[in-house]
């Protein structure tokens, strides 16, 4: 019995709201047409611009890519530009410090020997100042007789001795001493 009722409430219902629930359905239908229509197109422009930007995306990356390649060369360039510079710039200063450290050496030698040659000389002089000091004291001594040595004497004859020491002569030191007291 109730699938009767709800069979008489159908049947009560399209004869109250038939034309109208026929006018909603199509309507409705009408309505998910368009909508169908409308999600078509809105998906298909979704997927084209997904595409498009897909797209772009990859060509701004192969942009990117291509200068990120052309900076890493020119850095690498750069790199080695560099490096030669310093290689060369190492070269020359190694040979200046072993050009100059052979002038120096040079020069060192050139000293040494005329520090030497100087010694020599002054060694030479030193015995010929020796034998002549030797050979005035012994004259000195040779001219005393048995007598005694005066005090005038000595302080002359080691007067004499320091002058030839110094390099100096009696007279140049008397006329000297001269002048200085005018």
């Amino acid at each position: 019995m109730s699938d009767k009722n709800a069979n008489n409430v159908d049947q009560i219902r399209d004869l109250i709201f038939g034309n109208q629930i026929k006018d909603f359905e199509a309507q409705f239908n009408k309505l998910n047409d368009t909508l169908k229509v409308m999600e078509g197109k809105m998906t298909k422009a979704f997927g084209e611009s997904h595409t498009k930007l897909q797209k772009e995306t990859e060509r701004s990356l192969e942009v990117l890519e291509k200068k990120i390649d052309n900076l890493s060369s020119a850095t690498q360039r750069e790199r080695t530009k560099l490096k030669e510079l310093i290689d060369s710039t190492d070269e020359n200063l190694h040979e200046q410090l072993m050009n100059q450290k052979d002038e120096f050496a040079t020069k060192l030698k050139i000293m040494k020997e005329n520090v030497a040659d100087d010694n020599k000389k002054m060694a030479e002089n030193m015995v010929a100042m020796q034998k002549e000091i030797q050979t005035t004291l012994e004259k000195g001594l040779a001219g005393l007789s048995d007598d005694k040595l005066s005090r005038d004497s000595m302080a002359q004859m080691l007067l004499d001795v320091a002058m030839k020491i110094q390099g100096t002569d009696m007279n140049t030191v008397l006329t000297q001493g001269t002048k200085t007291e005018k």
